[in-house]
């Protein structure tokens, strides 16, 4: 009983907090409505990737195509390139496919942006679902610290500003989460296991439509499937080792899912293999053209070459990298989120009690994370809040916060430092979800003269400007933009100090 509501309780949370934090504009925006409105810091679509991902669902929706006409390109501009006589923008398809349903119902309503940036909340918010049962069913973790899990993810980082706008992290974080919790379940031959198994493959194929680099993202999570499928017997004096059927007869849902994706590109790109992001980009086709007028540009026999995809990751980049994502002043995790410091707690006691499978695997992507994208040439993000690449791994570390505060041995002295670090970290996370995502990294911020970190944001707010569809339209005109915040802050400091100190005392600790 105690989990359903618990489960309750993470639904009314996420629909509640994220509703207030939502970004949008009333209205179905069109073409015209971008250039100087809608594309301006503050605004729904301040970055390219909301530009480049909604103008997807535009070209769906009004010319039932993916392709976008030079006119939409121009919007996504400079994440677009080229193929044929048409433009892609250079993210992988799949979020303008899943948000295009809920598109078409927004805009029934005069409400198609907002309606398409709440796929993503709905996404965030089962991902918050799973990510509690991993800590309870599988860490065995008590309620309060489950629930404690979901609400430092979800509220005390700046996966926060990604929750409620048109990006692809979250929706990774769910299939993340999800095909984890399925391969325990398949593991432990739950009742109708070969469903979980086929989900394990579905959201492993669904990932990567969404956001290319989950192939390896994800890959943890999938050699943890392999590995819970051998089974290990001892017959007299033979041991005998099988592979369950499910693993191998399951796969047909990943090609289920890849096989369009290979289909799609076919079809819009030329070639099975070619992806979005390895096209031309508008950008070099302009700059070609002006250094050399003679160059064929557009149409056959183009002359500027593909891009590769995988040239994006480079080892020795990875360093400077780590330092960007962990501890830098304009992107650094331990400075927007200093709560997911006590992860480090977390894992010691974790391994120091047990090593077992699953931790080993959650540290595993975790890993796999901090390398990826450590290793990509831009590891800020471009502009950015906080080091967005790292929202699946902030997932995983929040389960290890959790773990540290419920196993240490001095516990006052660990939670108190927790509502410290988490009191900082909500406020920053908060900063970034009522105003703008659009923060440039030290080397472009030094030249235009404005922060590098939070403390842009800190202007926007103190000016009274927040992109929140909620405050904007129904709000703002009864209450400014600090006391809004400051509702909202107060209710999460309440229910974490509930959490945190309140409920254990009443809840037998297991």
């Amino acid at each position: 009983m105690k989990n359903k509501l618990a489960l309750i309780f993470i639904v009314i949370l996420g629909l509640s907090l994220y509703a207030l934090t939502l970004r949008g504009v009333k209205g179905n925006p069109q073409p015209q409505d971008f250039k100087n409105q809608l594309d301006q810091n503050g605004q729904p679509f301040e970055l390219s990737p909301e530009r480049g991902r909604f103008v997807h669902i535009l070209a769906l929706a009004e010319s039932h195509t993916f392709a976008l006409t030079r006119q939409l390109a121009n919007i996504a501009y400079p994440d677009v390139g080229y193929h044929g006589d048409k433009f892609f923008s250079f993210f992988a398809p799949g979020i303008p496919y899943m948000a295009y349903p809920l598109y078409l119902i927004g805009a029934h309503y005069h409400l198609g942006q907002v309606a398409s940036f709440a796929f993503v909340s709905l996404m965030s918010i089962l991902a918050l679902l799973f990510l509690f049962k991993i800590a309870r069913e599988i860490l065995k973790l008590p309620v309060w610290a489950s629930l404690l899990a979901v609400v430092i993810f979800a509220f005390g980082s700046t996966a926060w500003s990604y929750a409620v706008t048109l990006y692809q992290h979250h929706v990774t974080a769910f299939f993340l989460l999800s095909a984890f919790y399925a391969v325990w379940k398949y593991k432990h031959q739950a009742r109708g296991s070969w469903l979980w198994a086929v989900w394990a493959w579905l959201a492993y194929g669904l990932s990567i439509t969404i956001d290319y680099p989950n192939a390896v993202l994800l890959l943890p999570v999938m050699i943890y499937f392999l590995v819970v499928s051998f089974r290990i017997s001892k017959d007299s004096e033979k041991i005998k080792i099988s592979l369950r059927a499910p693993l191998l007869l399951t796969f047909a849902a990943f090609i289920l899912v890849i096989g369009p994706l290979a289909a799609f590109n076919q079809h819009y790109l030329g070639s099975w293999h070619t992806l979005t992001g390895s096209l031309p980009a508008l950008r070099t086709i302009v700059e070609a053209q002006q250094a050399n007028p003679d160059t064929v540009v557009l149409g056959p026999g183009s002359t500027v070459p593909e891009k590769d995809v995988a040239g994006f990751f480079h080892q020795e980049n990875f360093m400077h990298g780590l330092t960007v994502l962990l501890f830098s002043g304009d992107r650094g995790l331990f400075l927007y989120a200093p709560i997911f410091l006590l992860a480090i707690l977390g894992f010691v006691l974790k391994f120091s009690e047990r090593l077992d499978l699953e931790s080993g695997f959650l540290l595993g992507v975790v890993l796999t994370n901090l390398f990826l994208y450590s290793s990509w040439g831009d590891p800020w993000g471009g502009w950015a809040y906080g080091p967005r690449y790292l929202i699946p791994g902030m997932a995983i570390l929040s389960l290890f916060v959790v773990y540290a505060l419920a196993k240490a041995k001095w516990k006052w002295s660990v939670r108190i430092a927790a509502f410290v670090l988490f009191a900082y970290s909500c406020a920053v996370a908060l900063l970034g979800a009522l105003t703008t995502n659009a923060i440039p990294p030290k080397v472009e911020a030094v030249p235009l003269h404005t922060p590098d970190n939070f403390l842009r944001n800190w202007l926007f707010f103190r000016d009274g400007r927040s992109d929140s569809f909620l405050y904007n339209y129904f709000f703002g005109h009864v209450i400014n933009l600090r006391d809004y915040a400051l509702v909202i802050y107060a209710l999460l400091l309440i229910i974490f100090v509930v959490f945190l100190f309140v409920v254990p005392r009443f809840e037998h600790e297991s």
